[in-house]
């Protein structure tokens, strides 16, 4: 198992997925899994130097204070931090992204760095990509922008993925999950123009399970949104894509901040730490794992959320759901048959979960006290309604297991 990282914007440390990646590690040791192979791809050194251009803006700020010395340059140019930061650095990144020249060289670097990392491992067939910020924008277009000359290195990248390109003598990896983290693809994509229909006809001629797709959002991003409608999947295709959401607060002043109601300067105290937040959120590296691993499909995202249940003490207990002296207050089957959930309370009012695999083994059994009864039944409740609930904007139904 492959594993491919694509940073975004204002990128300069190399080993910028590290935080990341050590907490995947830690998912797939929890659960038994096998480490895969990561590799952290490295373009940022292709972009011209933001600071030369705000020390020509330093420089008119100054000019402007001689002229007028009552003017105080940072009344008239407000907020020059975050201009300087997050604001230009974005901008900046993705302007010079859309420039042919260092466009196409962004593109080489990452051609060659796969090429490297696929060398390295002759074995593997498997390939999962995660990228941040404009980095998702890159693997967008890389992948499906019709825009590219024959010679652009967007090709080399096609050539070594399934279904992507013809090309018949070169060594190809299986594409079998992408994970976007703080992606404007919804917005720069009126840009690039990339027609959605490039990534169905993509997902349903290179193999027989679905082309897995998370993107996730964190609350505070102000950079990041939500794809499913904007892509307008349905059933049919074979994408199993979700949004996810990551709601905890970027840092302590943003949560102060909302706390008393000032939101604006929530916003602007949050949203830089919030977009790079990423890299080292534990519900990041459970949803990425979960993308990984598909082929345990609902069943491990339901596990999931039951395990991070206040209160929730997992046990697996001397009685089973099926005691007489217990009652089953919810019962739910997964539409992608991967398991069951029973919900079931005891004759003091205790009450207990258990999921069952489609063998019929138990793989999570828990209970909660009176005080977070309340919220074992919230979740039960989100799971019902998000994950097993039948409908166009459901991709499980559709979920196929891998065997």
């Amino acid at each position: 198992m492959l594993v491919f990282f694509i940073h975004g914007v204002a990128t300069s440390n190399v080993r910028y997925a590290e935080p990341l990646q050590r907490l995947i590690q830690e998912e797939f040791d929890q659960l038994g899994e096998s480490r895969p192979h990561f590799y952290s791809c490295f373009w940022a050194n292709v972009l011209k130097d933001v600071g030369k251009i705000w020390n020509c803006i330093h420089q008119d700020l100054q000019e402007l204070k001689r002229e007028y010395p009552q003017t105080s340059p940072d009344d008239i140019f407000r907020y020059r931090e975050f201009r300087e930061g997050f604001l230009s650095e974005f901008g900046g990144d993705f302007l010079s992204y859309l420039n042919p020249e260092r466009g196409a060289a962004i593109r080489k670097l990452i051609a060659q760095q796969l090429s490297d990392f696929l060398t390295k491992n002759p074995q593997e067939t498997e390939l999962h990509i995660i990228t941040h910020s404009l980095g998702s924008v890159i693997l967008w277009d890389i992948l499906f922008s019709d825009r590219f000359s024959t010679e652009d290195p967007a090709h080399d990248i096609r050539a070594v993925i399934h279904g992507l390109s013809e090309s018949g003598n070169i060594r190809k990896v299986h594409l079998k999950s992408i994970t976007t983290m703080g992606s404007p693809i919804l917005f720069l994509n009126m840009m690039l123009e990339v027609s959605p229909d490039k990534l169905k006809q993509f997902a349903n001629r290179y193999q027989n399970q679905p082309l897995r797709w998370r993107n996730i959002i964190h609350s505070s991003d102000l950079v990041a949104y939500p794809l499913r409608s904007s892509l307008n999947l349905q059933l049919s295709d074979n994408i199993f894509f979700r949004d996810e959401y990551i709601s905890t607060d970027a840092n302590l002043a943003e949560k102060a901040a909302r706390a008393v109601g000032q939101f604006e300067a929530a916003l602007a105290l949050g949203v830089a730490d919030a977009h790079g937040s990423y890299w080292h959120c534990s519900q990041t590296a459970n949803i990425v794992t979960s993308n990984m691993l598909g082929s345990q499909g609902i069943i491990r995202d339901v596990i999931n959320r039951l395990d991070k249940v206040r209160g929730m003490t997992k046990k697996m207990l001397d009685f089973t759901k099926d005691s007489p002296t217990n009652r089953t207050l919810q019962s739910l089957n997964f539409p992608d048959k991967s398991g069951i959930l029973y919900l079931v309370v005891n004759p003091v009012k205790v009450h207990y979960i258990y999921v069952y695999d489609d063998k019929d083994n138990c793989k999570f059994a828990g209970y909660v006290g009176w005080m977070d009864t309340d919220g074992l039944k919230q979740e039960v409740e989100w799971i019902k309604l998000n994950l097993c609930a039948k409908s166009r904007n459901n991709p499980y139904p559709k979920y196929k297991k891998e065997r």
